[in-house]
């Protein structure tokens, strides 16, 4: 059985989330883009995040719009403030945009580990299971997924995986963190705006 719920793992499996900081973190969407706006923000079309401890990222979706996003709750007062923050990131990030709308957001939790690295676990007999995307699970979390099928199979050796087997093991101060993360991003966002 492989587990792959990470920040979201409830149930028989919910050491999982045990181990992770729970982060708030919300995306806007931009109107479908331009051809030559695209080709002048992200040419090649990857992804990108940045290493700041409250991190932004932006990627193109399909359909060309910019989905761009940080760490922060869009409820309550986080609504204002991040939004507030992703249009001006986006003017700074991407003048040629202009005075762009959002045309979408939304927000979810992400799993931060005390090291923001993966963990590889076997938390049963016959479960494996990759966890801890750290907010950057999208590409790794395909390629791990990947990974433990071939490993499930026996077409892959546990010593050839790229994580080690480790425990479960909780981060101190976790619900002290989690707290910090969620008011800390609005004082961020904000105090970016001064800078």
């Amino acid at each position: 059985m492989i587990v792959a719920t990470d920040a979201y793992a409830k149930g028989p499996w919910s050491q999982v989330r045990q181990e992770q900081i729970h982060l708030p973190y919300f995306n806007f969407a931009t109107p479908p883009l331009l051809a030559n706006l695209r080709a002048s923000i992200l040419p090649e079309r990857q992804g990108a995040w940045d290493t700041k401890h409250v991190l932004r990222s932006f990627r193109l979706d399909r359909a060309g719009r910019l989905v761009f996003g940080s760490v922060g709750a869009l409820e309550g007062s986080g609504s204002s403030v991040h939004r507030a923050w992703a249009a001006r990131s986006l003017r700074k990030l991407f003048p040629q945009l202009g005075d762009i709308q959002v045309e979408a957001g939304w927000f979810g939790m992400i799993g931060m580990t005390s090291d923001n690295l993966p963990r590889f676990h076997k938390l049963d007999r016959n479960v494996v299971g990759f966890s801890g995307y750290n907010g950057r699970g999208i590409a790794p979390g395909t390629v791990f997924g990947s990974l433990l099928a071939s490993y499930v199979l026996g077409h892959v050796a546990e010593k050839s995986l790229p994580l080690p087997v480790t425990a479960v093991e909780e981060p101190r101060f976790r619900a002290a963190r989690e707290s910090l993360y969620r008011t800390g991003s609005q004082l961020v966002h904000l105090a970016e705006a001064w800078l």
